[in-house]
C-alpha cells in the first residue's frame, strides 16, 4: 500500500511538471522558414575570364627574352666594332705621335734642358752605353 502510494505521488508530480513545461512551450514560438522555403543561396562564383592563360605567359615571356638577347648581340657586335675601329687608328698614328715625341726629345737635350745624369738617382737603372 505504501509504494503504491508513492508511486501515484511520484506519477502526480511528474504531470505537474508537465503541465508546467507545456505551458512554457505554449509562450513561446519558434521562427520558422517562410512557405515554400527560402531562396537557392549561390555560392559558386561564376567563371570570368582572369587575364591571359599560362602559356600564352610564358611564351610572350620567352618571344621577348629572346629578343632581348638578340638585341644585346647586335649591340655587341656593334660595340666591338667601333672599339676595333678605335684601335687602328691608334694603331695607325702611333709611328707619328712618336717620331714627334722623339723629335722633342733630341732639341730638348740638344738645348740642355735634359741631361744624362737625370736617371742615375734611381740606382737600377744603367743608361745605354754607345
Amino acid at each position: 500500500l505504501v509504494t503504491l502510494l508513492g508511486l501515484l505521488i511520484s506519477l502526480r508530480k511528474k504531470s505537474d511538471n508537465m503541465n508546467a513545461a507545456r505551458k512554457m512551450m505554449a509562450a513561446y514560438l519558434q521562427d520558422l522558414p517562410p512557405p515554400g522555403g527560402y531562396p537557392e543561396v549561390r555560392y559558386r562564383a561564376k567563371p570570368t575570364v582572369r587575364g591571359p592563360s599560362g602559356a600564352m605567359i610564358w611564351g610572350l615571356s620567352v618571344v621577348f627574352v629572346t629578343v632581348g638577347f638578340y638585341r644585346v648581340g647586335q649591340t655587341n657586335i656593334a660595340r666591338r666594332a667601333e672599339k676595333e675601329e678605335k684601335r687602328e687608328a691608334r694603331f695607325a698614328i702611333a709611328p707619328l705621335l712618336q717620331a714627334e715625341e722623339d723629335l722633342r726629345y733630341v732639341q730638348a737635350r740638344r738645348n740642355g734642358e735634359v741631361s744624362s745624369n737625370v736617371y742615375k738617382s734611381a740606382g737600377i737603372w744603367f743608361p745605354p752605353t754607345k
